[in-house]
């Protein structure tokens, strides 16, 4: 049966969730959403999980609320929860379930159409890639998609890992370049890219209806297999 309610954790408070919400309610399923900073509801209570990204890495333990949530997601894997995990959540799910996460050798920003390995994963994008970290596939898990640069997509059980960001929208996208350039780290990789953002916005304004449909597409095909 396909899940009816979906939990959205988030790793901000004031996250935007761009496409998500509209997609998840065209599939009859309602969504709550909550920040990892609130209390953590029982996994048996759950009948969908999806991770969000955060401009964190999920092997900082210098983060205070990671090991909470990394223990917490263990347990959710154990319930047999169908979980989608989102940049930063497919690099926390993956280490939960065994595999890591690490600084990549270089950022891979732009949007990449993704080489698909497996007959039953026709989600080739392209997709949004925004991150500095990358993941290996956890064991007993299916690659399901990589670039030259970084694995993107895996299968574990009823629980999916996607590195790049299907949800992305021109608001997101805006949301995260204005706190992004509050910090030193944004702005200076502003200043040392050049146009690069702004070229990023305009492909993701251009190609935001192809997006959501192929993000339609893929979140179908993922609630199948999850229930």
């Amino acid at each position: 049966m396909k899940p009816s309610r979906a939990l959205i954790l988030t790793h901000a408070a004031n996250d935007v969730l761009g496409s998500l919400p509209e997609l998840l309610a065209e599939q009859g399923i309602t969504v709550h959403v909550t920040d990892v900073f609130a209390p953590l509801p029982a996994p048996s209570s759950l009948d969908l999980l999806i991770v969000m990204g955060s401009p964190e890495s999920a092997y900082d333990h210098r983060l205070p609320w990671l090991p909470k949530e990394l223990a917490w997601l263990k347990e959710v894997q154990k319930h047999g929860v169908p979980t989608l995990g989102i940049c930063f959540g497919s690099q926390i799910l993956a280490r939960v379930l065994g595999g890591e996460c690490y600084r990549n050798h270089a950022p891979e920003i732009g949007c990449l159409e993704h080489q698909c390995l497996t007959d039953d994963w026709p989600h080739g994008g392209p997709w949004l890639d925004f991150h500095f970290d990358a993941f290996r596939v956890p064991p007993n898990a299916t690659l399901l998609s990589t670039t030259d640069m970084a694995p993107q997509a895996y299968r574990h059980g009823r629980s999916l890992g996607v590195q790049f960001h299907p949800e992305i929208t021109t608001p997101m996208y805006d949301s995260w370049i204005n706190e992004w350039l509050t910090v030193e780290a944004g702005r200076r990789f502003h200043a040392q890219s050049g146009e690069l953002l702004e070229r990023i916005r305009e492909q993701i304004q251009s190609n935001e209806t192809r997006n959501r449909d192929n993000f339609r597409r893929l979140l179908g095909d993922f609630l199948q297999q999850a229930g």
